[in-house]
C-alpha cells in the first residue's frame, strides 16, 4: 500500500531539546515507545479493516525503526495487493458501480494522532521521574 506521510506537530523548544537528550543519552527507551505507538496504530488498522477472508486483516505489519538525518520513520504496512482499493475505494467489475473505501489506515491514523499529545505528555512525565531528570 503505498505510503502516506504524517507528521506530529507541536513540540515546543524544550521538548524538542528534550527529546534529542532522550533520543541521544536512552535511545532504546526512545525506540521502545516509537514501537509501541507503531503497534497501537496496527491495532487500529486491523480492527478497521474488513474482515471477508481475514487475509487483508492479519497481514499488517510493523517496520523496523528508520532514522534519516534527525527524523525516525517506522512504518505500518501491508503487501496484500487490493489493500488500496479497500482504503480508498474502487470500480465494481463492470465499472457502472463504485464500492467505497474503507479507510482503515486513515482513520486510525487519526485516532492515534488525536492521542499522541497525551500520550507523549504521560511517557515523558514518566521518563523523567524514572530517570531524576
Amino acid at each position: 500500500m503505498a505510503g502516506t506521510d504524517y507528521s506530529f506537530e507541536g513540540l515546543d523548544k524544550l521538548e524538542q531539546q528534550l527529546s534529542r537528550m532522550i533520543e541521544q543519552e536512552y535511545p532504546a527507551e526512545f525506540e521502545q515507545m516509537v514501537l509501541q505507538v507503531a503497534y497501537e496504530l496496527q491495532g487500529k488498522v486491523k480492527e478497521k479493516t474488513p474482515k471477508r477472508t481475514g487475509r487483508l486483516q492479519d497481514s499488517w505489519k510493523v517496520g523496523k525503526i528508520q532514522k534519516r538525518g534527525n527524523e525516525y520513520y517506522i512504518e505500518v504496512y501491508t503487501n496484500v495487493d487490493y489493500a488500496e482499493p479497500v482504503e480508498y475505494g474502487h470500480r465494481t467489475r463492470g465499472g457502472r458501480g463504485f464500492v467505497p473505501g474503507r479507510h482503515m489506515m486513515q482513520l486510525s491514523l487519526e485516532e492515534v494522532a488525536a492521542r499522541l499529545p497525551g500520550f507523549l505528555q504521560g511517557w515523558l512525565d514518566d521518563f523523567i521521574s524514572t530517570h531524576d531528570l
